[in-house]
C-alpha cells in the first residue's frame, strides 16, 4: 500500500486480517463501523487526507441523525481513530494528535444495568417452572458468582480451564489472565450449566465449532440468552431489567457498595485500569443524593 491508499480499502483489509487472526468479536465491531462509513461516503473514494476535523463533525452529525445513541456514535468514531492511527503507523497518513478533539469519543452513563440487592436476592430465590427460564436464571447467577465473568469468556472456556475448584482463563478483551476459586454456590451452578457431552471442545454448550462458524454459534447463544433474560426480568418483577452484562455490572456495583477498594475490584474483574472499573458504578445512588438534599432543605425550611 502507498500514500494514495483509500481509507475504506485499508479498513476493509484490517477487518479481514482480524478475522484471519481469529479476533471475530473485534472484527465484528470494525465491520459495523465500516458499514456506517460506507453508508455516509456512498460510492465516493475516501482517502486518509480527507479525514479532517470538519469532516468528522459532519460524520458525527450524520450518525446522530441516524438516531444512534451517543455511546454508539463514540464507538464508531473510536474505530475510525484506531484505523487512522494504524495508517499513521504504516506511513499512509500524517500524524495530527488533535484530529479527533472536536468529536465525542467518550462514554456516557446509559441505562442502569446493575441489579440492586433486593433484585439479586429475589432472582436467587425464585426457581422457574419453565426449563428455559430456569436455565437462564442459573446461568446469570453463575456469571455473577464467577466475579461477573463476561458471557463471551464463559462461552469459550475449555474443560482444561477448570482444575478441581479453580477456574483459570484469559480475558478475550484485554488478554488478562484471571484465576477464580469456585465457592460452593458457583460450583453447584457450574455443575448444572456445563456441557453434558464429555467430548465437547468447550466447557459450556454455547459453542461447538472453531473459527467463524463457532463465532456465529456464540452470537446465536448470546441473543437467545438475552431474550430469555428479558422474559425472566418481567416474570420476577425486576425493575432494572436483565441482560447478559447485568451480572458483571451487578457484581462490581455490589462490591463497591460494600466499600471494597476499587483497585481490588479492578484486579478481580481483569480491567486494565481503575478508571475502567469506575465506569461500572456511580459513587452515590439517586436515593442518597435525594436524601442529602432533603436534609439540607429541612435545615432551611422546617422551623
Amino acid at each position: 500500500m502507498h500514500k494514495n491508499t483509500d481509507f475504506i480499502v485499508f479498513m476493509t483489509a484490517l477487518v479481514e486480517k482480524l478475522e484471519q487472526d481469529g479476533r471475530y468479536g473485534t472484527a465484528h465491531v470494525y465491520r459495523s463501523a465500516l458499514r456506517r462509513l460506507c453508508g455516509y461516503c456512498g460510492k465516493q473514494s475516501f482517502r486518509f487526507s480527507d479525514l479532517t476535523s470538519g469532516w468528522l463533525l459532519g460524520y458525527q452529525a450524520y450518525l446522530l441523525g441516524c438516531r444512534l445513541r451517543w455511546n454508539t456514535v463514540s464507538t464508531y468514531l473510536r474505530m475510525l481513530r484506531a484505523v487512522y492511527q494504524r495508517g499513521v503507523d504504516a506511513g499512509l497518513a500524517v500524524s495530527r494528535p488533535r484530529l479527533f478533539h472536536g468529536v465525542y469519543t467518550g462514554s456516557r452513563p446509559g441505562r442502569k444495568r446493575a441489579l440492586g440487592e433486593p433484585s439479586l436476592h429475589r432472582l436467587s430465590r425464585i426457581p422457574q417452572s419453565d426449563p428455559r427460564l430456569e436455565e437462564a436464571r442459573r446461568l446469570f447467577l453463575l456469571l455473577f458468582a464467577l466475579r461477573g465473568i463476561p458471557f463471551v469468556d464463559m462461552a469459550y472456556l475449555r474443560p482444561c480451564d477448570l482444575q478441581e475448584d479453580v477456574l483459570t482463563y484469559r480475558r478475550r478483551k484485554t488478554g488478562t489472565c484471571l484465576r477464580v476459586r469456585l465457592e460452593p454456590w458457583a460450583a453447584t451452578l457450574l455443575a448444572r450449566c456445563r456441557s453434558a457431552d464429555p467430548d465437547a471442545p468447550y466447557l459450556f454448550p454455547f459453542v461447538r465449532r472453531e473459527g467463524p462458524e463457532g463465532y456465529r454459534e456464540y452470537q446465536k447463544s448470546l441473543r437467545r440468552f438475552n431474550r430469555l433474560l428479558h422474559i425472566l426480568a418481567v416474570r420476577c418483577g425486576l425493575p432494572e431489567g436483565l441482560s447478559s452484562y447485568s451480572a458483571r455490572h451487578s457484581w462490581a456495583t455490589l462490591a463497591n457498595s460494600k466499600n471494597f477498594q476499587h483497585e481490588l475490584i479492578r484486579d478481580a474483574m481483569g480491567h486494565s485500569s481503575v478508571k475502567v472499573t469506575e465506569t461500572y458504578f456511580r459513587h452515590h445512588t439517586d436515593e442518597q443524593i435525594d436524601g442529602m438534599n432533603r436534609e439540607l432543605l429541612t435545615v432551611v425550611f422546617v422551623e
